[in-house]
């Protein structure tokens, strides 16, 4: 189907996102519902790995700490390539393929909800790993990366695109469904959840944590040098971990590694939009068994 038809059939909500199934995607990808619906039979081997965000909630960190990871206790399968093209997206195809042969443990990247996943992550009770992040944060993130990313719309305004996030009008739909929707699920996947604020906590047990649940044995020495290749300043200056490929093609406009620090919403939200979020964040979390960190010690 050519372009021009395909669009027409979409529930647009802006130029650059359209809905499907209460979440919004990319106009301006490949992948249009019919695909998003093939998605669910993606033939999956139980080594598989998914790691599974909300958009800014620490993809990227979680991509190289999973990656080093890999590579430490498989170093013979190690690829000297960038982490965007090491954990290919699920529903993003326009950096990478998810479909590429690549050695076991595969690692893929998705922001899809539980009930738009493979269903053999569930069936074959494949690993997912879930990190979330304050939505306070996510949004400031979120705002600055629509700055930057060619395929999202540049923010109007902070208050613009503060209600946006809030009416759940941004890229991948509400986050307060999506973590909802992953906590509910958490007895029927076989997920680890890790808490953004907690790597910047304590990124060596996190680590650890994340090893056991990976099955992945490592020495000390190993888990040090994954901790070592895993800080913000080390990633910062990693090309194969910044993203700083997809700058030079063009596909970001400035840098996307900001802060990497938790608190940073208190420079952007008014007095007034922290109280309504939290009303927000009240109502559509009451029965959510997780805490959120608004901000740490620097």
């Amino acid at each position: 189907m050519d372009d021009k038809g395909s669009m027409d059939s979409l529930d647009l909500v802006s130029p650059y996102l359209f809905t499907y199934k209460k979440r919004n995607f990319l106009v301006k990808d490949k992948l249009r519902p019919n695909d998003l619906d093939t998605l669910q039979h993606f033939e999956l081997r139980p080594t598989d790995v998914f790691l599974i965000t909300y958009p800014k909630s620490g993809t990227v960190w979680m991509q190289q700490i999973v990656v080093q990871i890999m590579d430490e206790a498989h170093p013979e399968l190690a690829e000297d390539a960038s982490n965007r093209s090491r954990v290919p997206w699920l529903e993003e195809r326009s950096a990478d393929d998810p479909n590429r042969e690549r050695p076991d443990p595969r690692i893929f990247g998705t922001h899809l909800p539980p009930d738009m996943l493979p269903l053999a992550v569930k069936d074959k009770q494949i690993k997912a790993v879930y990190v979330w992040r304050n939505p306070k944060d996510v949004l400031v993130s979120l705002y600055h990366f629509a700055q930057s990313w060619v395929l999202l719309e540049t923010p109007k305004s902070f208050q613009d695109f503060f209600q946006q996030f809030l009416d759940g009008k941004v890229y991948m739909g509400s986050w307060f469904d999506h973590v909802s929707e992953y906590s509910a699920a958490r007895n029927q996947l076989n997920i680890h959840f890790v808490q953004y604020e907690n790597l910047l906590k304590d990124l060596r047990g996190e680590v650890v944590k994340l090893c056991s649940f990976l099955g992945q044995d490592l020495t000390d020495e190993a888990i040090d040098r994954v901790v070592e290749s895993s800080t913000f300043k080390n990633m910062k200056t990693n090309p194969n971990a910044n993203y700083m490929e997809l700058l030079e093609k063009e596909r970001y406009k400035k840098e996307t590694m900001r802060k990497g620090v938790a608190g940073d919403w208190k420079n952007h939200l008014t007095v007034a939009q922290n109280q309504r979020f939290d009303e927000v964040l009240k109502e559509k979390m009451k029965t959510l068994p997780l805490t959120c960190i608004w901000e740490m010690g620097q």
